[in-house]
């Protein structure tokens, strides 16, 4: 049976009551005050914040919200925002929500407002189908939206940042209780911060037990006048709290010092969909990025296919790896839109994908995966036979889930796309790292060198291997081949992308692409794996012959064109993502996990001092890197992660080494 975890949410039951005030059923409660919505939000959050003042100052501001509900607070923040931000300073609002309203209720919700029409555009454009767990979502060129759909503790528990201001604005607490429970304030407090500038705080609730419960949580509250016929509110400021929850992140993975908070300066090591998308994701945040490659192009080795097979990664029992692809798949697709959206040029085909079942049992798991509702009912779909067949084009025995969204690109065209802005250093082979004056000096074979970066990010694949800080990775080289296929009459029907362990595109100026095998190679195997070779053209069309018969019944393999290139993966099939670290160090401080000691006496994790990763995309890394190469940009920055710390912690460099330590292995 599927995790109840990750189904959908339940709707909040949306009704309308006179005046076109919409209240939710569920609670019995409106949404915003049935005389003007939008004063009571500048009044209640944002002048109860001091904002714009609050943020005037700022490179990064973090707001956080309990009860995101239509999302007005979030566009009369924006607004606010757009008006009076800092040059170059970038908005983080994070707003927990358990009933998400749809994406045509929160349009309904909104319209009300044409004041608000442009923003209230942005904000449906990337509102998310209501599923569980948080999308980092992009309205504004500076401004990031993560919605964390669920209840509010869980929510906050998996949330990693440093909070300037809360809006709790959901239901009032005889309606909605849990979402101001002691240990809902006590995750607000774990992500508040004192100092000169502490946490501010604003409730349209002027409860007792609200007032009393932030006041014993740590903050300063006092009344304040309300709007309208609502009497009075609540404003706090975060004094420091006596029963603060502790950090969550084990000292092992706990957060490298963040790099400059503007205007950094970033040499990425590797030139394909890793490089790449690292680049664009720090160029958001207005960092002048360096792409160094060995080759003369960018995506000039495994990247660097003609045609990439956009499909997400699914299990059909509960996984961190299958929760971290599905949020991977729904990034990528946005990422592909917003660079759609701003001109670029990729080729690109949407033409759906249908990943068949081999058999009968294959079958049940292809249902078991439909049925965890990982994806919403418009991204997947189990499909009987006739159904699979009708969309494809071709005849296929048995079911099939139906990817609509996916398709085919084109990898380098998506890579030159990701690195427009960017210094490129081609033909620059790297032979070491010297770090030097908080200054890193990137240095090929022949001694030359590029100085002045703050930051470091190997994204270079099995090449990192070859440098000292990342030796110790265990990554591992898979050979892949793919193989160019003249379309015959029966094949030119196939509409689809056709997945079954291998995969065949529609045929596309005359040819199809079938893919791709998967081998064991030495990490130092050197060009013969680049090789194209007639046995993988023979086994590529064995596969495809299996599943889908009648296609090239008589193509000899050695008439064929193709390509080689070689992946790099990781022992657990999930990227490499954040700050490397000090081998020697961890080594030392976490010795004693061998004896099980608690980890609340261990120190936290030393790194090497500007020195990421991006790294072991396999394949699938069109649609694991823009995910990646976010949180990267965000382990980089100190901004907020865009995805739970379980999954941030799954992907850390350093779990390799403690796993080692935890197995007693020397």
């Amino acid at each position: 049976m599927a995790d109840e975890r990750n189904r959908h949410l339940a709707s909040p039951g949306l009704a309308w009551e006179p005046g076109r005030t919409p209240c939710a059923t569920r609670f019995d409660e409106v949404y915003y005050s049935r005389e003007n919505g939008l004063a009571e939000a500048r009044h209640v959050f944002l002048q109860g914040c001091g904002l714009p003042e609050s943020w005037r100052d700022a490179e990064v501001f973090v707001i956080g919200e309990l009860g995101f509900g239509t999302g007005l607070n979030f566009l009369a923040t924006w607004e606010l925002w757009q008006r009076t931000r800092r040059p170059g300073a970038r908005l983080h609002y994070l707003a927990v929500e358990g009933f998400p309203l749809s994406q045509t209720e929160l349009g309904e919700c909104l319209d009300p407002w044409p004041e608000l029409f442009e923003f209230a555009r942005g904000l449906r454009r990337v509102y998310p189908a209501p599923q569980r767990g948080f999308h980092r979502l992009f309205p504004g060129d500076d401004v990031y939206l993560t919605l964390l759909l669920g209840e509010a503790v869980d929510m906050l528990g998996q949330l990693e940042c440093s909070v300037d201001a809360w809006f709790l604005d959901g239901f009032s607490p005889d309606k909605n209780p849990d979402m101001w429970r002691k240990d809902v304030f006590a995750q607000i407090v774990r992500l508040s911060h004192k100092g000169s500038t502490p946490t501010l705080l604003a409730t349209y609730s002027a409860a007792g037990d609200v007032r009393r419960g932030l006041d014993e949580a740590g903050f300063d509250i006092a009344h304040a006048p309300g709007l309208g016929q609502k009497r009075d509110m609540l404003r706090g400021r975060f004094r420091g709290g006596t029963g603060t929850v502790p950090p969550k992140v084990q000292p092992w993975f706990a957060r490298p010092p963040a790099a400059p908070a503007r205007g950094g300066r970033a040499a990425i090591i590797g030139g394909g969909i890793a490089g790449t998308n690292i680049a664009y994701a720090l160029r958001r945040r207005g960092w002048r990025t360096t792409i160094v490659d060995r080759r003369s192009e960018l995506a000039d080795e495994a990247s660097g296919n003609p045609v990439g097979v956009l499909m997400p990664r699914l299990t059909a029992a509960p996984s961190l790896d299958g929760r971290f692809y599905a949020g991977a798949w729904r990034f990528a697709m946005a990422t592909l839109e917003a660079l759609a959206d701003k001109g670029a040029q990729i080729q690109r085909q949407r033409c759906g994908l249908l990943q068949l079942a081999a058999d009968s049992a294959d079958e049940q798991r292809l249902a078991a995966i439909a049925a965890s509702a990982s994806l919403p009912d418009s991204a997947m779909r189990h499909l009987s036979a006739k159904d699979a067949s009708d969309i494809a084009g071709v005849t296929h025995a048995h079911a099939a889930l139906y990817f609509p969204q996916a398709g085919w690109l084109a990898p380098r065209a998506l890579c030159a796309a990701l690195a427009e802005g960017s210094t490129t250093v081609m033909n620059f082979d790297v032979a070491s790292l010297r770090h030097a004056n908080g200054l890193w000096e990137v240095i090929d074979h022949g001694g030359r060198v590029r100085l002045g970066a703050d930051v470091v990010v190997l994204a270079n694949a099995l090449g990192a291997l070859s440098l000292p800080q990342a030796a110790w990775l265990p990554l591992a080289a898979r050979r892949g081949q793919i193989s160019y296929v003249p379309a015959t009459a029966a094949s030119a029907a196939l509409r689809c992308v056709l997945v079954y362990g291998g995969y065949v595109t529609p045929a596309h100026r005359g040819l199809h692409t079938l893919g791709a095998t998967f081998e064991v190679v030495e990490t130092d195997a050197g060009n013969d794996s680049t090789d194209v070779r007639v046995e993988d053209h023979a086994q590529n069309l064995a596969a495809l012959k299996a599943h889908v018969p009648g296609f090239f019944e008589n193509l000899a393999p050695d008439a064929l064109a193709g390509r080689a290139g070689v992946r790099c993966t990781s022992p657990d099939h999930l990227p490499v993502v954040g700050a490397l670290p000090d081998r020697d160090a961890y080594l030392r401080d976490f010795a004693a996990l061998r004896h099980g000691q608690s980890w609340v006496r261990y120190p936290d994790a030393t790194y090497q001092a500007g020195l990421y990763a991006l790294l072991g995309l396999g394949s699938r890394g069109l649609v694991a890197a823009p995910l990646a190469a976010e949180l990267l940009a965000c382990h980089i920055t100190g901004e907020p992660w865009p995805i739970e710390r379980d999954l941030v912690t799954a992907l850390h460099a350093g779990r390799f080494l403690v796993r080692v330590l935890k197995r007693q292995e020397a």
